[in-house]
Parts: C-alpha cells; structure tokens; sequence
C-alpha cells in the first residue's frame, strides 16, 4: 500500500511538473543579480548597529533601571516590629464594617 501513496504521488509530481511554464530568466537577468551582489559585498559595512540591536538594549536597560528601582523601594521600607504589626491587626479587628466601606461615606455625608 505504501508502494501505491509513492507511484501516485511521483504520478502527481510529474503532471504537476509538466503543467507549469518554466521560467523565463535571462541571461542578463542573472549577470544584473550578480553584480548587484558583488557591488553589496564591496560596501563597507556601516559602523552603527542595526536598529534591532539598539531596540533590544534600549529594552534591557529600561527592565535593569525598574527591577533596581523596585529592589531599592522595597528595602527603604520601614521595617515594623510585631508588636506593632499585632496591634494594627487587632485594630483592624475591632472596627464593625469592612475597611473597603470607609471611602464610601464621603459620597453620604449630610
């Protein structure tokens, strides 16, 4: 059976073959895309970088100064003691309605 897929897809190929024109292409053609090949190979290469490169630093500096800018805020955090961290969560505690409430009374003051 797999013998018969071959047979039919060379079959195919064949047809397939013979029924597109082959393509014009001129001798002066192909000598034209030479030399323009050999005239860009000759140019001396430009000293600034290509712009993907420079959009990829650009990109990697910009991460580097907010990862250092987010590492430097977290550790000028004061620190709190656990006497006081107990004692915001007991006030917390204590209050009758959520904290999420709390800007809602301005909208109801009288």
């Amino acid at each position: 059976m797999k013998n018969t897929h071959n047979a039919d897809f060379e079959n195919w190929l064949g047809r397939l073959a013979k029924s597109l024109p082959e393509p014009e292409v001129s001798s002066e053609f192909l000598a034209a895309q030479r030399r323009a090949i050999y005239r860009r190979l000759d140019e001396p290469r430009s000293n600034w970088p290509s712009p993907r490169w420079v959009l990829s630093l650009a990109v990697l500096l910009l991460m580097v100064a907010g990862g250092l800018s987010i590492q430097r805020r977290h550790s000028a955090a004061p620190a709190l003691s656990d006497e006081q961290l107990f004692s915001d969560l007991s006030a917390l505690e204590q209050r009758n309605e959520p904290t999420a409430i709390q800007p809602m009374h301005g909208l109801f003051q009288e």
